[in-house]
């Protein structure tokens, strides 16, 4: 029969199976075999047909250790086969022209394991039957218990109906009624005994959730925690929203506190494990350190009262939404609602004899002595400490209210209109944020002592700026961040003048069509708001031409935070960030290219020192000031006109050289002569002259509705009055 290729190729393999098998059971052939493959291996390398794995490309060597991976998986496994397997007879059909083999040898299976291996088998079959049989023995324990617990139950309601038939015999009058009301009272008694362990446990449980809960209440008190202002402070756990607060002291502190004024009596452990998720430890990056003096002073007299159980309201925030009807109001802030113009603050009744303490943050004088022996008079500001009548407080409060409201009002109009003004920006117009960042102290990322605590530490002085304007790629206004980076870290006119220029060439970079300019900063009298300043926006045209009209709008004091600020933030937490990854910021240079390296989305700008000397050099040192210019909340300037003309507020609704009919008009500023001058004589004297509407400080004010104390009581030209007499006056006036 002729065979097929197949089977050919089959017995081909087979035949070099069995004598590579003869020659692997003869040594010396064995030798002789290996002696031939280290030959022909040696013979392929040379000929560079066998190479190293060191030798090949990266996707070579990559598909050799995938196959070094398989090729000891099926090695792994098939020994795991081997020692796992039974002892299987295969029968191999052997061709009938070779010729029968007889083999009487028989294989035993348990001969294929070592002994190490057959100990190892069984100790692992003792610890499955073992484990198991634990497993059953407890389960049968626990039901034997609950057996006998059953079956004494069952027993003592045998033997107390057995005493209820035998006592229902002895009484055969009684009445079945209430035989059966004692039996039921006999079985509930039982029942209660057989769950007095289940009801201490819920008693426990019911305890210590009490208990749980008026240490939550200890924790939420304004006098152990306190609440912070910012509108972001909150955390979220298991979906429960609540306000961040802040603990006025620490943990160790608090809790003697609650063990000598409750009656809870819990341990330090206790007490710290329940303290609620929203009750926080304060740190460093918590400490407000721009606060208003008006709203801060406010906060701490107000604080003290609702401590003292005078007033119910707890923060200023209160107070202003029980007097206005509309905090957002500007005419419930200046009382001229007609719906809440008469609304005052409530008091309680309080012992006047009892000496009241709370805070104010104030400017004190202190004389020092120089090292040259001479006395110098220091002004400094100070928290003190202020002990007092209630009854003066009170007094305090209202007479701190009604410039507080003026206060609260020149924030959220100055707020208002600068919001309408951006979204409503003409395609000629830009509004320009400016403030001065704080100063980027260099550093490296390793220093020695002298430097780290010696005066050798350099800063850098950061103008951060947002530029509100169209911008025509993108079709739509759109805010631009630039930064103006100097050596010189001077803050006053001269110096602002020269951070402007760049300024204001990127914002007619990216809209050449600009005309109008309105700039945007905080109040300082020593940076943006002085005669300096004033003369400084007149001079503007001088460098681009097609400026034709300026306006300057100033915060209220202390409210000047905004955008500004984040852009600062970003560039300071970026040079801190990389000097904790080892790189050094130690000079100028290092520091420009590291934010430009490192922040694309701010643009910046490099001022000279000499750039700021020119600009001092063209300041007037002969310029009169503005008798006002504390209440002086907007500049504007035209081209066309020869004087400024300030308000209190900002109005664009009003032209420039008018003035304004919504009341906002404070005076002119007028430059009789050429601007530019900078001679001393006493012929420049009165280079500038003020007109005579701007000679007052005071305005008159529609502004002249008072916060009544008490009931029967009101306050007028510092005296006090009682109502029950006869009197034509109903509120306190403090405008005259």
């Amino acid at each position: 029969m002729v065979k097929t290729k197949a089977e050919r190729l089959a017995q081909q393999r087979l035949c070099k199976r069995r004598k590579y098998a003869e020659i692997k059971n003869d040594p010396e052939l064995w030798a002789l075999e290996k002696e031939k493959q280290r030959a022909k291996y040696q013979k392929r390398k040379s000929e560079k047909k066998q190479t190293s794995i060191t030798e090949k490309s990266p996707r070579e060597k990559r598909q050799i250790r995938k196959n070094w991976k398989q090729n000891s998986k099926k090695y792994r496994q098939s020994k795991k086969e081997e020692k796992t397997k039974v002892l299987n007879i295969i029968h191999v059909p052997v061709p009938e022209s070779f010729p029968e083999e007889t083999n009487n040898h028989v294989v035993d299976p348990i001969g294929l394991f070592t002994k190490e291996d057959l100990q190892k088998a069984q100790r692992k079959i003792r610890y499955r039957e073992l484990k198991k049989r634990i497993r059953l023995t407890s389960i049968i324990k626990s039901l034997q218990k609950i057996n006998v617990k059953q079956k004494m139950t069952i027993e003592r309601l045998k033997s107390l109906i057995n005493n209820s038939n035998i006592r229902s015999r002895q009484e055969p009058n009684e009445d079945a009624k209430t035989l059966q009301n004692r039996r039921n009272k006999r079985i509930s008694r039982v029942s209660d005994i057989s769950s007095l362990k289940s009801r201490k446990d819920t008693k426990f449980r019911l305890l210590r959730q009490k208990v749980i809960e008026s240490i939550e209440t200890f924790y939420n008190d304004d006098a152990v925690s306190t609440i912070p202002a910012g509108k972001k402070e909150f955390v979220t756990k298991n979906k429960r929203r609540m306000q961040k607060r802040y603990l006025a002291a620490p943990l160790k502190v608090l809790h003697k506190k609650m063990l000598a004024e409750t009656d809870v009596k819990v341990s330090y452990s206790f007490f710290t494990k329940h303290r609620p998720f929203w009750v926080l430890q304060p740190k460093s990056t918590n400490r407000e350190t721009c606060l208003c003096v008006q709203h801060t002073n406010m906060e701490l007299l107000i604080k003290s009262l609702y401590n003292a159980s005078i007033i119910g309201e707890k923060n200023s925030n209160e107070i202003v939404s029980h007097l206005c009807c509309d905090p957002n109001n500007t005419k419930c802030l200046l009382r001229q609602c007609n719906f809440c113009k008469d609304k005052v603050i409530s008091y309680k009744e309080f012992s006047n004899s009892t000496n009241l303490t709370y805070f104010q943050w104030r400017k004190t004088s202190k004389e020092t002595v120089t090292k040259k022996a001479l006395k110098k008079k220091q002004v400094l500001t100070v928290k003190a400490q202020v002990t007092t009548q209630p009854l003066t407080a009170i007094r305090e409060l209202e007479r701190l209210m009604c410039p507080f409201l003026l206060h609260v009002h020149n924030i959220v109009a100055q707020y208002t209109t600068m919001k309408h003004l951006k979204a409503n920006l003409n395609v000629s117009e830009a509004v320009i944020h400016v403030d001065f960042s704080e100063n980027y102290c260099l550093k490296y990322a390793e220093e020695v002592q002298s430097f780290h605590f010696g005066g050798s530490r350099q800063q850098v002085s950061l103008h951060t700026s947002v530029i509100y304007t169209h911008i025509f790629s993108v079709g739509a206004i759109h805010p631009t961040s630039i930064c103006t980076i100097s050596r010189c870290v001077r803050h006053d006119a001269a110096a602002i003048w020269a951070h402007l220029i760049p300024l204001i060439k990127h914002a007619l970079e990216i809209n050449p069509f600009i005309t109008t300019l309105h700039f945007l900063s905080d109040s300082p009298i020593s940076q943006y708001r002085n005669k300096f300043m004033f003369y400084i926006i007149t001079q503007i045209k001088n460098d681009f031409e097609y400026i034709s009209r300026i306006t300057w709008n100033y915060t209220e004091a202390g409210h000047g935070k905004g955008a500004p600020d984040g852009v600062g933030a970003v560039l300071n937490r970026t040079a801190d960030r990389l000097v904790n990854f080892g790189r050094d910021v130690g000079d100028f240079e290092s520091f420009c290219g590291i934010i430009k390296d490192n922040v694309e989305s701010v643009v910046i700008k490099i001022v000279n020192e000499e750039t700021i000397k020119q600009k001092e050099n063209l300041l007037p040192k002969n310029l009169k000031p503005f008798r006002g210019t504390l209440s002086i909340h907007q500049v504007l300037w035209d081209i066309l006109s020869e004087r400024l003309t300030l308000r209190t507020l900002s109005c664009f609704l009003c032209d420039i050289d008018e003035q304004c009919i919504h009341g906002k008009h404070l005076g002119f500023y007028e430059f009789n002569v050429a601007i530019g001058s900078n001679d001393n004589e006493s012929e420049n004297e009165n280079i500038v002259t003020l007109l005579a509407e701007t000679a007052p400080r005071r305005r008159e004010r529609n502004f002249n509705k008072s916060i009544k104390i008490l009931s029967d009581i009101t306050f007028k030209n510092n005296e006090w009055y009682n109502l029950d007499q006869p009197s034509t006056s109903k509120t306190s006036q403090f405008y005259k």
